[in-house]
This record gives C-alpha cells, sequence and structure tokens, in this order.
C-alpha cells in the first residue's frame, strides 16, 4: 500500500513542479501582451475613431474567422500528439510543415474573396482590405510554431513567439500616432507585418525540428489519429470562435461602423480576464494529456481552481475601475460604451473559465465536445443580437454574456463527467454499472 502511495505522489509532485513554474512564466507573458494588446487598442481607437476602429475590427474578426476554420483543427492536434507522442516529434512536424503550406495558400484565396466582398458592402478602406487578404496565412504558420513549442514543453519559444506577434505592434501603432496621423491602413500594417515576421520564426523552428529524423513516416493509422482529432477541434475552434466574436460579427452586419467600434471597445475592457486565465490552459494541456488516471483527475481540478481563484481576485476591482476609466483611457467619444462593457464584463468571467475548462477537456481527447459547449453559445448569441436587431448594444452584450454562461455550464458539466470515471471507486462502480 505503501509502494502504491509512493508512485501515486511522484508524478503528482512533477506535475505541480510544471505547473508551478510555467504556469507563472505563461501568465506573466500573458500580463504583458494584455498590456501590448491594450496600448494599441487604445491608441488607435483615440486616433480612429468608432468608424476607424470599427472598420479594423471588421477586417480583424473576418481574417480570424478564416483562420480558425481553415487551419482544420490541426494545430490542436499537434500541440496534443506532441505531447502524447515524444518519440514522434520530429515526424509529426515534417508532415505538418506541408499541411501548413497548402492551408496558407488556400486561406489566402479564401480571404481576397470574402475581404474583397465586405469591402464592396460596407465600404472599407482598400488597403486596409488588400493587408489583410495575407494575415491568415501568416497567422496559420505561426500558430503552427507555437503549437510546437507548447505540444514539446517549450514554454520559453512558445511565450516567446507569442510576445512578437502582440507587443511589436503595439509600439509600431504607438510610433505611427506619434509621427504622423494614424489611418485604419497604417493600424492594420502594424498588426500584419509582425505576424509574418514571427511566422518566419516559426518556419525556422519547424524546419530544424524536421530535419532531425530519418525516422519512418507517420503510419495510416498515426495520420488518422491526426485527422480525427483535428476535425473535432475544428468544430471546438469554430464554434469558440464564434461564441467569442459572434456579437460583432453580427453587428457589423447590422449596424454602422461607428456603433460596431463602440461595442469593440467595450469588449476590449473586459477582454484581459480570458487572457489572463487563459495561460492555465495553455499549460495544463500538455500537462494533463499524458497523465492517466487519479493523477489526472486531480492535476484538472487542480488547474481549473487556481484559474477560478486568480479570476475571483481581478475581476471585481475591473469592474469596479469601468464606469469612470474606459471614457478616461479611449476618450469621451467612448463613453457610450460603458454599460456595453459593465455587462461584457460578466460574460468575460465566463468566457475565462470556459477556455481554461476548453482545454482540459482537450487534454482528456475530448476536443469534439467543446463545439457543443461553444456552439450552443455562439448560436444563442446570434439569435439573440439578431432578435433585438443590433440595438441598443446593452441589449448585445446582454446576449452575448448569456452565451458565455450556457457554454461553460455544460463544459463544466462534461469535464466533470471525464474525471469522475478515473477515480478509482468510481471506476468500479461505472464497470459494475
Amino acid at each position: 500500500m505503501a509502494e502504491k502511495i509512493t508512485r501515486l505522489r511522484e508524478p503528482t509532485r512533477r506535475v505541480r513542479a510544471s505547473l508551478r513554474g510555467s504556469t507563472q512564466t505563461t501568465t506573466v507573458t500573458n500580463l504583458i501582451i494584455v498590456g501590448a494588446h491594450a496600448l494599441a487598442g487604445i491608441v488607435s481607437a483615440r486616433a480612429l475613431g468608432p468608424a476607424g476602429r470599427g472598420q479594423l475590427t471588421i477586417v480583424v474578426l473576418w481574417a480570424a474567422v478564416i483562420h480558425t476554420v481553415g487551419s482544420l483543427g490541426l494545430h490542436s492536434s499537434c500541440s496534443y500528439h506532441l505531447a502524447r507522442w515524444p518519440d514522434r516529434r520530429a515526424v509529426l512536424v515534417t508532415w505538418l510543415k506541408r499541411i501548413a503550406a497548402r492551408q496558407a495558400i488556400a486561406m489566402t484565396a479564401v480571404s481576397t474573396i470574402i475581404l474583397w466582398w465586405l469591402h464592396l458592402r460596407l465600404r472599407l478602406t482598400p488597403l486596409l482590405t488588400i493587408e489583410y487578404m495575407t494575415w491568415a496565412a501568416a497567422a496559420t504558420i505561426t500558430l503552427y510554431g507555437t503549437a510546437y513549442a507548447q505540444g514539446s514543453g517549450d514554454f520559453t519559444r512558445f511565450n516567446a513567439i507569442r510576445m512578437i506577434s502582440s507587443v511589436i505592434p503595439a509600439a509600431l501603432i504607438v510610433a505611427s500616432a506619434l509621427a504622423l496621423r494614424l489611418t485604419p491602413a497604417e493600424a492594420g500594417a502594424a498588426y500584419l507585418v509582425p505576424t509574418w515576421s514571427s511566422a518566419v520564426i516559426a518556419y525556422i523552428w519547424l524546419r530544424r525540428a524536421g530535419n532531425r529524423v530519418p525516422a519512418e513516416p507517420l503510419s495510416a493509422r498515426e495520420r488518422r489519429s491526426i485527422w480525427s482529432y483535428g476535425w473535432r477541434s475544428v468544430a471546438s475552434l469554430s464554434s469558440l470562435m464564434l461564441n467569442s466574436s459572434a456579437d460583432q460579427l453580427t453587428l457589423a452586419l447590422l449596424a454602422p461602423a461607428g456603433s460596431l467600434g463602440l461595442y469593440s471597445v467595450g469588449a476590449a475592457a473586459s477582454s484581459p480576464l480570458p487572457a489572463l486565465i487563459a495561460s492555465f490552459g495553455m499549460v495544463g494541456l500538455p500537462t494533463v494529456a499524458p497523465l492517466a488516471g487519479q493523477v489526472k483527475a486531480t492535476a484538472t481540478w487542480r488547474i481549473l481552481r487556481r484559474a477560478a481563484c486568480l479570476l475571483a481576485l481581478t475581476a471585481p476591482p475591473l469592474a469596479a475601475l469601468l464606469p469612470w476609466g474606459l471614457s478616461w483611457v479611449y476618450g469621451p467619444r467612448y463613453s457610450a460604451a460603458v454599460i456595453p462593457a459593465e455587462l461584457l464584463l460578466v460574460g468575460a468571467v465566463f468566457a475565462a473559465l470556459t477556455t481554461v475548462t476548453d482545454d482540459l477537456l482537450r487534454a482528456h481527447g475530448l476536443p469534439g465536445f467543446v463545439s457543443i459547449t461553444q456552439g450552443a453559445g455562439g448560436a444563442l448569441t446570434v439569435i439573440g443580437v439578431l432578435l433585438v436587431g443590433g440595438r441598443p448594444l446593452g441589449a448585445v452584450a446582454l446576449v452575448s454574456s448569456l452565451g458565455f454562461m450556457v457554454a461553460f455550464a455544460l463544459a463544466i458539466t462534461r469535464l466533470y463527467a471525464a474525471t469522475y470515471s478515473l477515480r478509482p471507486g468510481n471506476r468500479q462502480r461505472v464497470a459494475i454499472g
């Protein structure tokens, strides 16, 4: 019995040490990224005004949708299988490099068609539209490099590449705003150039990792496993994108760019919460995926508890600061965004917890269920925004928050069921039943 307890404690100690170090560094990185995003968002919002900010939001959101759907969930599958198959990493990376190149070409073609249609329909700035036709391709290559670092447990590289595509845009936008009058196209370029820079770095990492191995290529069974996880992931990631952006995507088709600009500032004011808490899921996925049994269940709930504790400390002060802070930071033109921001903050709390819960579901080999949780929340949001007709903005924000609540309720229920069967006593009951 003592020997059994010792065997159980040893992996538990390793998990705790891994979570403590990697989560702390990733959380610090996320704080820097959140600060950089906030600075870039504040400067661009003040310089562009609600209408210009609305145009930038439209192209960013639609490029992100194309990127998410076009990735086919393979970057998520990459992280999971790199953690599960440490001896096959180089072979897996070699295979994924070819897939990434094909996806980048396809995404550029699709982006050209969709974004030009939006340009004609919504009268977007032509140069801004052309710039973002290439964003999805760069983001895809970058994301494979990020997934490679995450799945390998190399959180130094993982955090470094994320910093490049987040911190540099803030510096470029501030410099542009100080040097000249910032336009939507210039703001778009400030985001696009660092994304392509990080894509080049990611490609170098992947090429080096893939050149190491003369091992036999992926078997048909291994490829089926990767594709299966990917197809389930693309449904979940698409649903996640839908749920997190459904309100703004729908609002863009119902209201002027100025209204979307106001609403996007309200959403940005509450966005630090999910970004801050996301580090627990980022580290938790590769940490929990290789575990089994009681240790896996314990690690899962430890991660979620830590995320909830940090959220409880940060959400109330942010709620108290929003009424006066938003207008002071973004300028008086955005005072109408205060009420949507407060309502969206409630949704952001549930969105943050859902983000961690979804990553833990992926770690348990359940990426497909995320599509149900996020899909339900996204569908509720789209229907609600259409019913209220995109106005007032407070009603849109309330509908969006309800969508996040529904997603979290479904996700936490499924995670409980997944961990319940891992406990020794419960496994026996499930088998007997």
